[in-house]
């Protein structure tokens, strides 16, 4: 008789376990379509009774927990600006407006209304933001198209013809009134030219986000030496405003001149240390901007070889102001931005949070996770760093569940199911010929 009451109870508890899987499948194929989803598994184990004597009889099954399988679904590519996907392992960091922070693999994020990165629920996207603290905080796409940032540091890369013919010395370069200081000369950008064996401009900003160009001359000033001269135009630096189109000289209150003297392999000679420019010129725009500014100047670089002068690489810091017009993520997760005004400005770094068991991470739902006892503390860092991943831009990370699979599942689930059922009808069966015995 109690073997079949067992064969009753452990017909009972298949079922409960068979129609919990099937909720676990029925879920995963709901979510065939889902941003970053994970397939979960219904993990069975058996129920036991206790021991008479020699024999054991089992009592059935039960689920006694779901597993969510953390494996890499497929990348699509969607061309959207702001849909990243991570290749390899980690998560992204969301925080809610109470700061409770999530985990999540859904990388289709927006601008919300006041300039952060979110998801789509409006929950902000955790990074490392550019010339912050170092701390986890939101990264506001805002913040750069509010900010006037001038140019301090300038740095050109080129090489100067050795084969030129040098000018006769230092003193043979057109005499130029030094910026702010005069508006005398009358020496015009061809007199310069002429004398220049090359020359380049580059537009910097001032404090207060305006444009300015600034062209860099090169003299050939004697045997391996050459002489650069940096001018901005005279409308923008003289007091008065009143003399247009001529050059006036950029100086560290001292001297413009950057000497630039080479060896016989062709590398500079005299070039300063690294990190250090050539020379820190003091540019006194006359628009209202801090005239104690100085832009550095880094031509350390060049070189001089047998070949036609040309430059190979201009940069500046500055990106004065602008609006932003699109965003893009580096694999690396740099968020950066390109401006209106043509400058690109870095926002910040998406970060990642991985952990010891990431199936243990509990689901909250909207494709976020939440850290568990068993899945240990959330370790973070940055994208393609340390066991990191990569990020892929302009592309989202598909669900991981496989319909095949799961209908195949679903088949052998409900074989189960209905064997249960037939257990419970035939100890019924059973009973009622015991009952007719009486």
């Amino acid at each position: 008789m109690a073997s079949i009451l067992n064969s009753l109870f452990a017909g009972r508890s298949g079922l409960a376990s068979h129609g919990l899987a099937l909720g676990v499948i029925g879920d995963n194929i709901a979510n065939v379509n889902t941003i970053g989803h994970k397939a979960s598994r219904a993990e069975f184990s058996d129920l036991m009774a206790g021991r008479a004597g020699s024999v054991t009889v089992g009592v059935g099954s039960e689920v006694g927990s779901t597993t969510m399988i953390q494996e890499q679904g497929t990348l699509e590519l969607t061309g959207r600006d702001l849909d990243v996907a991570i290749d390899g392992n980690g998560f992204f960091v969301v925080q809610d407006e109470a700061g409770a922070k999530f985990y999540t693999r859904a990388g289709n994020f927006k601008a919300s209304t006041d300039g952060y990165l979110v998801t789509q629920d409006g929950l902000k996207v955790l990074g490392y933001p550019d010339g912050g603290s170092g701390a986890l905080s939101p990264l506001d796409l805002s913040t750069v198209a509010q900010d006037n940032i001038s140019t301090e540091n300038l740095s050109i890369t080129g090489n100067l013809d050795a084969r030129a013919a040098a000018i006769g010395g230092v003193g043979a370069i057109p005499a130029v009134d030094v910026a702010g200081v005069g508006n005398a000369s009358t020496t015009t950008y061809a007199d310069l030219n002429a004398a220049a064996e090359y020359s380049t401009s580059v537009d910097v900003f001032d404090t207060l986000g305006g444009t300015h160009t600034v062209t860099v001359f090169f003299f050939r000033t004697g045997s391996n030496e050459y002489t650069a001269r940096a001018y901005a135009n005279s409308e923008d630096v003289d007091a008065a405003g009143t003399a247009t189109g001529l050059p006036r000289l950029l100086s560290n209150g001292t001297s413009g001149d950057i000497t630039l003297q080479f060896a016989g392999d062709g590398t500079r000679s005299n070039a300063p240390a690294a990190g250090t420019p050539d020379i820190s010129l003091n540019v006194p725009w006359n628009n209202g901007s801090d005239p104690a500014a100085t832009v550095n100047f880094d031509l350390s670089a060049f070189t001089q070889f047998s070949s036609a002068s040309a430059m190979r690489e201009i940069t500046q810091d500055g990106q004065g102001v602008g609006n932003l017009t699109n965003v893009s993520i580096a694999a690396d997760g740099t968020v950066s931005t390109i401006l209106d005004n043509g400058q690109e400005a870095i926002i910040g770094t998406l970060a990642l949070a991985n952990f010891a068991n990431p199936e243990a991470l509990t689901r909250a739902g909207g494709q976020l996770l939440q850290k568990s006892t068993e899945s240990g503390e959330p370790v973070l860092g940055s994208p393609n760093t340390g066991t990191f991943g990569m990020l892929a831009s302009e592309s989202i990370e598909l669900s991981t569940v496989d319909v095949a699979d799961q209908f195949v599942k679903l088949i052998t689930l409900q074989r189960g199911f209905q064997a249960n059922s037939r257990i419970i009808t035939t100890v019924n069966q059973l009973l009622a010929e015991l009952l007719q015995l009486a």
